[in-house]
C-alpha cells in the first residue's frame, strides 16, 4: 500500500488564477467554511439526517434537499434548484456546495454554471462514483428524454471533498455504481492501478484509500492537459459510448452507471483485440475483477440496432460518425474513427450472447 494521502490536494488549473482544488480528508470544513461569504448547500434528501449535519460542519447559511436519482437529472429539478437560489437571494458573492451523488454534482454544478452566469461552488461526493469521476474535472449537466448529459457546461468546482469515510454506510449497489470508472482508469494509465485491483475488497475503506487517490489522480493529469476535451479527455470516455446507450435504452435504474461502463468496457475491449490486436488476457482480467465484485458481465439478448441509434445520439457523436476510445495496451489508449458498424455488431453479440 502506498503513502497515507489524508491532507494531500491536488489541482485542476483552468488558467493563471482559476483552479479547483480536489481535498483529500484533512480539515476540509474549514476550508470551506474560509470559501464565500455565503454556503448554500443542495444536499441529496437520501442523506437524511447526515444533510443537517454537513450543513452544519461548512456553516452553510441555506440548506435545500432535494430527490438526486437518475430519473430526476433533469432541467425540471435545475428549477427547482434556479427558485431555491431565487428565494434565498443568492448573489455572486455566494458558494453553492453540492453534497451527495454523481447526479447531485452534475445538477448541482450545471444550476450553479447557469445562474447569474454563474455561481462559484464546491462539491461534497459521498459515492465512489462522484468521488473518482463525477465530481472531478467540472463537466456538469443533466438528461434529456434523448439521451444522458446532453444539456450541459464546462464549470469547475473550487473544491472538491474526497473523503472515502463518506462511502461506509454506502450500500454494496452503489459501491459497484463506482467500479466501471475505477476499471476504467485502470485500463488507460496502467501502472500501480491495474496491478493492484486484485487486492481491494468492496467496503474496506482503509484499502480503497490509495485505490481512490490514484483513480483521481488519472483523471486530473488528463483533465489538466485537456479541460474542454478536444483530445486526451476523451480517453476517459473508454467503455462509455456503448455504457450510456445501455442506460438510456434499458431506462435509468435497471442497471447502475457502473454496471452499464462495466459492460461497455468489456465490448470495447473486445472491439480493441479486432481492431488494435490487443491481448485477449486484458479481457479476462477485467472480467476477472468485475466477477470478483459483483458487477454483471453479460445481459439477456439485447437487440443491436436500438443500441446503435442510441450510440449515435451521445453527446460524442458526430455527423461523420463515432469516435471509439480503444486500446493498444494496458495505459494506451487511441481514438479510431469509423469502426464497421458489422464490427460493432460482432462485438456487441460476443459481451451480451454468449
Amino acid at each position: 500500500m502506498k503513502a497515507n494521502h489524508e491532507g494531500a490536494t491536488l489541482h485542476i488549473r483552468s488558467s493563471a488564477t482559476t483552479q479547483s482544488e480536489i481535498l483529500f480528508d484533512g480539515d476540509w470544513p474549514g476550508r470551506l467554511r474560509e470559501f464565500g461569504t455565503r454556503r448554500l448547500i443542495v444536499a441529496d434528501e437520501a442523506l437524511g439526517a447526515e444533510a443537517q449535519h454537513l450543513a452544519d460542519m461548512v456553516e452553510a447559511d441555506q440548506k435545500l434537499t432535494v430527490n438526486m436519482s437518475e430519473e430526476a437529472k433533469t432541467l425540471n429539478t435545475v428549477g427547482q434548484v434556479y427558485a431555491w437560489l431565487g428565494r434565498v437571494n443568492a448573489t455572486r458573492d455566494a458558494v453553492v456546495v453540492a453534497a451527495g451523488g454523481g447526479v447531485c454534482t452534475d445538477l448541482v454544478g450545471y444550476a450553479a454554471a447557469t445562474y447569474l452566469r454563474g455561481l462559484s461552488w464546491a462539491a461534497v461526493p459521498t459515492t465512489l462514483l462522484a468521488q473518482v469521476d463525477a465530481a472531478i474535472g467540472g463537466k456538469v449537466g443533466v438528461n434529456t428524454e434523448w439521451g444522458k448529459n446532453l444539456v450541459g457546461a464546462f464549470h469547475l468546482p473550487r473544491f472538491v471533498v474526497v473523503d472515502p469515510d463518506f462511502l461506509s454506510t454506502l450500500p454494496v449497489r452503489q459501491w459497484r455504481a463506482g467500479l466501471g470508472e475505477v476499471i476504467k482508469s485502470a485500463l488507460i494509465r496502467g501502472g500501480w492501478l491495474y496491478e493492484h485491483l486484485d487486492s481491494v475488497r468492496l467496503k474496506d475503506i482503509p484499502a480503497w484509500r490509495e485505490t481512490i487517490y490514484q483513480t483521481v489522480k488519472v483523471k486530473v493529469d488528463i483533465v489538466n492537459q485537456d479541460l474542454y476535451e478536444e483530445g486526451p479527455r476523451m480517453f476517459l470516455n473508454f467503455g462509455h459510448t456503448v455504457g450510456h446507450a445501455l442506460e438510456n435504452l434499458l431506462g435509468y435504474g435497471t442497471l447502475t452507471h457502473g454496471e452499464a461502463v462495466g459492460l461497455g468496457t468489456l465490448v470495447a475491449l473486445v472491439l480493441s483485440e479486432r481492431v488494435r490486436g490487443l491481448a485477449t488476457e486484458v479481457r479476462q482480467q477485467v472480467m476477472t475483477w468485475m466477477g470478483h465484485w459483483g458487477l454483471p458481465t453479460r445481459l439477456e439478448p439485447i437487440q443491436f440496432t436500438p443500441l446503435w441509434e442510441q450510440m449515435h445520439r451521445d453527446k460524442k457523436a458526430r455527423v461523420s460518425g463515432l469516435t471509439w476510445v480503444l486500446l493498444d495496451g494496458v495505459g494506451s489508449p487511441c481514438l479510431v474513427k469509423d469502426v464497421p458498424e458489422a464490427v460493432v455488431r460482432e462485438a456487441v453479440l460476443e459481451v451480451f450472447d454468449r
